[in-house]
């Protein structure tokens, strides 16, 4: 019986010699460094609401924010859907400033028109808005 105890002692020893889950001291401040420089690259001047940017392949979005006079829909509008796929609308300022409170809005804007890196437009009149789109158009 000894012949079979000390072999599984020793195994058992080995095993766990190589089980040593104890980082060295020269990986933990590699990891805390890369930490820091992802940390630093954030922290630039992002726009704080990504999901409202144009994304890949578009030029614009658009937020538009409560009941808007005209009748039809902005998505019929076919002078902003030329540049703008994606369209998200709100029905109040309140509810904008609730889920969006560091976007600085102007008091009369009921359009917000986005690129991919900010706010390119804010505007309350939707002709002004399609004027925009006209000189600006998707490249």
């Amino acid at each position: 019986m000894k012949r079979f105890v000390w072999p599984m002692v020793a195994g058992v020893m080995l095993l766990a010699a190589c089980q040593n889950s104890e980082p060295k001291a020269s990986e933990v401040k590699q990891t805390a460094e890369k930490s820091a420089q992802t940390v630093e690259k954030k922290t630039d001047s992002t726009f704080p609401y990504p999901n409202l940017l144009a994304g890949k392949g578009e030029a614009y979005s658009l937020l538009v924010i409560g009941e808007q006079d005209d009748q039809s829909p902005i998505e019929d509008n076919q002078k902003v859907v030329k540049d703008v796929k994606t369209i998200l609308s709100l029905p109040s300022r309140e509810m904008v400033q609730k889920v969006y409170p560091e976007l600085h809005m102007k008091s009369n804007a009921a359009y917000i028109l986005f690129d991919k890196s900010e706010v390119v437009l804010q505007s309350k009149n939707l002709k002004e808005l399609t004027s925009f789109l006209q000189e600006n158009p998707a490249h």
